[in-house]
């Protein structure tokens, strides 16, 4: 499920519990920015092995950036697209193209966090060829204090068929537990899949060299200035200026009317929830983030400008 989408069922159930009846429609709040901190909201940290979301490869991103270029093969994007990452005080896109296929595995490893005994034979983690250490660490470096009975927790992982020889996890499970910093865990590999991972190569370009170039860049670029409000979108704009405004109802005129400027220009960040934009208010630069909620549905989708607007002057 979507970040976004899990987020905003989240505030929804939190609203619920602690407003009765409130079902926020939309919300959009306002936080004022000079360029450095502008460059800042708009950008992404280059996360460390410890801290990296879930699917994201590190190492191929810090390649790219720090190379300029680097190849990898995967069953879907290792570094997804979007904002520019931040490294070492300057600012960089990464872009990917496929450029072919290799023949590999697809497979699902499982682990029992709490077995009460352990059957099989056991492989210590670090005696683990490197293939099947990468793929074990996330399971081994997880919630270990889940305490379920039976599996707890799995992952979907790949190899090339060039991995595979060297597994001891595929394409034929050969240890039936692990033992890790004092502690033995049963794994379980589904069977594999043969399949063809795609061959990724990244790219990176270095879109700034400071944050303050990189913050005036957007602000001259993308930054659009709200005025001529209506007293109901008026209202909605100062209760988001000073924190978050949500809408009570998909019949506000006001946040449906603001959806729509929003929407006719150009985001520093959209989807189809919503979106992140830079805007002057009232003298005041602002990095505006807006969710469409019930203002936006399948029916009504959001809609995107056809050309982009000149910078704002």
């Amino acid at each position: 499920m979507d970040r976004r989408l899990l987020s905003t069922m989240a505030l929804l159930a939190l609203l619920t519990v602690l407003g009765g009846c409130a079902h926020p429609s939309g919300s959009l709040s306002m936080r004022p920015v000079d360029d450095v901190e502008l460059a800042e909201e708009a950008s992404r940290t280059l996360p460390e092995d410890d801290d990296r979301p879930p699917g994201f490869d590190t190492d191929v991103a810090r390649r790219a950036v720090e190379n300029g270029t680097a190849t990898t093969v995967a069953a879907r994007e290792p570094v997804e697209a979007g904002l520019p990452f931040r490294h070492e005080g300057r600012f960089y896109n990464v872009s990917y193209t496929i450029t072919g296929t290799t023949p590999g595995y697809r497979a699902g490893i499982e682990i029992d966090y709490n077995a009460s005994s352990v059957e099989g034979s056991v492989i210590a983690y670090e005696d683990l060829p490197a293939v099947d250490r990468e793929r074990l660490e996330p399971l081994v470096e997880g919630p270990t204090d889940r305490r379920e009975p039976g599996y707890d927790f799995g992952i979907g992982v790949t190899y090339t068929e060039s991995e595979a020889e060297s597994s001891v996890l595929v394409t034929e499970q050969q240890y039936d537990a692990v033992s890790y910093r004092g502690e033995t865990y049963p794994i379980r590999v589904d069977d594999p899949e043969e399949t063809d991972l795609d061959n990724y190569r990244y790219e990176a370009t270095l879109v700034a060299d400071s944050a303050e170039a990189y913050g005036r860049f957007l602000r001259e670029e993308y930054a659009f200035t709200l005025s001529g409000l209506s007293d109901a979108e008026q209202s909605v704009v100062d209760e988001a200026a000073n924190g978050t405004y949500y809408a009570g109802s998909s019949d506000e005129q006001g946040f449906a009317s603001l959806v729509e400027r929003f929407q006719s220009r150009r985001a520093v960040a959209s989807d189809e929830f919503g979106g992140s934009w830079a805007v002057r208010y009232d003298g005041q630069l602002y990095w505006a983030q807006m969710d469409y909620g019930a203002f936006v549905t399948d029916d009504d989708p959001a809609t995107r400008p056809e050309e982009t607007p000149p910078p704002a002057t």
